[in-house]
């Protein structure tokens, strides 16, 4: 769990900090504290949730990640679900920030990390198992 959290963490705060630039540099505002709050909240619910063993890479890889469920709107459409009241919708420049940063940073190739999962989730997700404490 510790390990989990540690990886939204450092994944989310990076992708955050770029959103937030963004939203002041493109609309002249900062992100509300309640939507990163809403953000962090459905990172937590959604990120990391499974593991896949990698036997040429002889390694473990955890998915989906904070950047992968950004590009599907699966961790917005989450968030909205934390942010103020249900009838309130998670605002479009936030979402355009988040999913702009994270597109940008995919196609940066000296931002590409090796603990990225293969593109194959699909085929990963067959075979993987639910992340739980006992797995550990």
């Amino acid at each position: 769990k510790e390990q989990r959290d540690r990886m939204i963490k450092e994944e989310m705060d990076s992708i955050m900090e770029a959103a937030r630039d963004f939203c002041f540099e493109h609309f002249e505002e900062d992100m509300e504290d309640e939507a990163i709050q809403a953000v962090q909240t459905a990172a937590r619910n959604l990120a990391y949730r499974k593991k896949y063993f990698d036997c040429i890479k002889d390694s473990i890889i955890y998915f989906p990640t904070c950047r992968k469920l950004i590009l599907s709107k699966d961790l917005i459409e989450e968030a909205e679900k934390y942010y103020y009241e249900k009838e309130d919708e998670f605002p479009a420049e936030y979402s355009k920030a988040l999913r702009t940063v994270v597109f940008n940073a995919s196609c940066d190739t000296t931002q590409k990390t090796t603990e990225d999962p293969i593109d194959d989730e699909e085929f990963m997700e067959k075979l993987a198992m639910e992340w739980t404490e006992a797995l550990d």
